[in-house]
């Protein structure tokens, strides 16, 4: 809607665009305007600044910041398929801006690859507001008259197709269907035509990305499966649990040519933003409590604090299962067996033990398949160490047939390692 045009701002002398809008409507004069104060109601670093907004010669215009950057749909067109490590890194950011959305009682409705740019920094800023709402406040509860269908076919929830109410977990459909789209360079419901689309994604079952590229982490395939879930109950419950899965995921961030500055100041700024202790309430991965440092060797004094926060994570998953958060206590164990290899290698008998309790969890959240990929896993590695006759091993392999034993496995999916 309108015209976006690149500017200066002579006042300020700083580089602007300029969104505006003539000959409107009224609805369509309300949609423009409600756009302009929904994103000035945010103050995070992953939505663009409002500088100004106001009427000239009958035509309504935003002054906001200028990206450098590109959007993600022209970033894949360009490079294809996306690596694994920076595709976790933007939606793990993306999922920050929707955790602060429904702080404010926001709504996005429109997340999709050409709605989110990559600046030259790393940073990722999420655009267009335009089909926003906020449920709770009258003055931002609707765009149309009830039962209009708004958003991007393809990218849009099913609720949002049926003419339903939305809510934040609409937001977290249109983020797995843009991983997705990132992962394969293809839409997850990929037709001939608009009925056939329409028919897939209202009920035929969520699609896996696995099923175009076999090598991702059976960590992130699971979770843009469950992001796809046509019943909003189905999908992860918050942006925290989104970004709990894909922080730990967004690492060997390789250059992408053409793309990144690997001067730029920002990144150095928020290098060390990361690293600043956070108050409750931020997502869980950003402060794990098994990623404590490798003590330097022959520091007696950093490694007793290391061995002190191994501990204490320990503890912490423990505690995690005894009040029945199962799905937090199978991904603090996971990290602790990630921290302890780091620090101590992979062959340690803890590593093997916290794996092992991982995939018990699974088992207690009635996720069998998920749990056997894990013990299948850990039996390989365990076996190739101690031999198929030592005892832990006979055991994980015990474990595994119980399990097996008298249940339908669910429908093969391609494999991939599962973290």
């Amino acid at each position: 809607m309108g015209e976006v045009w690149p500017a200066h701002d002579t006042l300020l002398d700083r580089p602007v665009i300029v969104k505006t809008v003539g000959g409107l409507g009224v609805d369509q004069a309300r949609r423009f305007r409600r756009e302009a104060l929904l994103t000035a109601r945010f103050d995070h670093p992953g939505v663009p600044a409002v500088y100004d907004f106001g009427e000239h010669d009958g035509r309504l215009y935003a002054v906001i910041q200028r990206i450098d950057g590109v959007t993600l749909a022209d970033l894949v067109n360009e490079q294809g398929p996306l690596p694994v490590g920076w595709v976790a890194a933007i939606g793990a950011q993306v999922g920050s801006v929707l955790l602060s959305a429904r702080q404010i009682g926001l709504v996005h409705r429109d997340i999709k690859p050409s709605n989110v740019m990559l600046e030259r920094s790393g940073a990722v800023k999420v655009l267009d507001f335009g089909l926003a709402v906020a449920p709770a406040d009258g003055r931002y509860s609707r765009i149309t008259e009830s039962g209009q269908v708004l958003g991007t076919l393809g990218y849009m929830a099913p609720e949002q197709l049926n003419g339903a109410d939305t809510d934040h977990r609409t937001d977290l459909y249109c983020l797995g269907a843009t991983l997705f789209d990132l992962l394969t360079n293809q839409e997850p419901f990929d037709a001939d035509s608009t009925r056939t689309l329409l028919e897939r994604q209202l009920t035929g079952p969520p699609p896996r990305p696995t099923q175009l590229r076999p090598d991702l982490p059976a960590e992130l395939d699971d979770l843009i499966h469950a992001l796809l879930a046509v019943d909003p109950q189905d999908r992860p419950g918050s942006a925290a649990e989104v970004y709990d899965v894909l922080a730990p995921l967004a690492c060997d961030l390789r250059p992408l040519p053409g793309v990144l500055d690997p001067a730029s100041t920002v990144r150095a700024y928020a290098a060390i933003v990361g690293q600043v202790p956070q108050p409750g309430g931020v997502p869980p991965a950003a402060t794990p409590l098994a990623a404590a440092p490798a003590p330097r060797p022959g520091n007696a004094d950093a490694e007793a604090d290391g061995e002190a926060d191994g501990e204490r994570a320990v503890a912490e998953a423990e505690r995690l299962e005894a009040v029945g958060e199962f799905r937090a206590a199978a991904r603090q164990w996971r990290r602790l067996a990630s921290s302890h290899a780091s620090r101590h290698g992979a062959d340690q008998p803890a590593v093997f033990d916290f794996r092992l309790r991982a995939a018990r969890v699974h088992v207690r959240l009635g996720e069998h398949d998920r749990a056997i990929r894990q013990l299948e896993a850990l039996l390989r590695d365990r076996t190739e160490l101690d031999g198929p006759e030592h005892p832990a091993v006979r055991a994980v392999r015990a474990e595994i047939a119980r399990l097996t034993a008298g249940r339908p496995r669910s429908a093969p999916r391609s494999a991939g390692p599962d973290h």
